[in-house]
C-alpha cells in the first residue's frame, strides 16, 4: 500500500485521521532519512550497523509495521499526557479529572488506530482501543 491511496468523499473521521497521522510519519522519516544521507558515508555506516531500513524509508511505501508505528505515536502520545499515579503512601487522594490535552490525545489515538483498521492495516492487539487493552 502506499501513502497516497485512493480517497473517497464518503471517508470516516478516523480514516481521515489515520490518514493525516500516516502523512505525519511519513513526512518525519522522511525528513530524517535526507538529513541522514546529507551525514555522509558514516550515517549509511550506522544504519547498515543498526539494522538496516527503517519503517517507511522505501519509497514511501506504508505497510503494517509502519501503520503499527503511527499508532504506537499516538498511544506514546497519551502516555506521555498522563500524569503519574498518585502515591498510596500519601492516603487517599481526590478523584482527579482527566485534562482537556489526555482526552484531546486518547480520542486521536482511539480513531488512528480504528482509521488504521478500517483501511484493512493489521495492528498489535495492544494498539487497539478497548477497556482491557494497553493502549485503550
Amino acid at each position: 500500500m502506499t501513502a497516497e491511496t485512493e480517497r473517497s468523499g464518503d471517508e470516516s473521521a478516523d480514516v481521515h485521521e489515520a490518514r493525516l497521522a500516516i502523512d505525519a510519519y511519513m513526512r518525519r522519516t522522511s525528513a530524517r532519512t535526507q538529513q541522514e544521507g546529507a551525514a555522509g558515508p558514516l550515517a549509511d555506516q550506522g544504519a547498515e550497523a543498526g539494522g538496516g531500513e527503517r519503517p517507511g524509508q522505501d519509497d514511501d511505501r506504508v505497510d503494517d509495521r509502519v501503520a503499527e508505528c503511527v499508532a504506537r505515536e499516538a498511544w506514546d502520545a497519551v502516555q506521555d499526557a498522563t500524569p503519574p499515579p498518585p502515591d498510596p503512601e500519601a492516603g487517599p487522594s481526590e478523584k482527579t479529572t482527566q485534562s482537556p490535552e489526555r482526552a484531546e490525545l486518547h480520542r486521536r489515538a482511539v480513531a488512528i488506530a480504528r482509521g488504521l483498521q478500517a483501511l484493512g492495516y493489521h495492528l498489535d492487539e495492544t494498539l487497539l482501543p478497548g477497556p482491557d487493552m494497553a493502549a485503550g
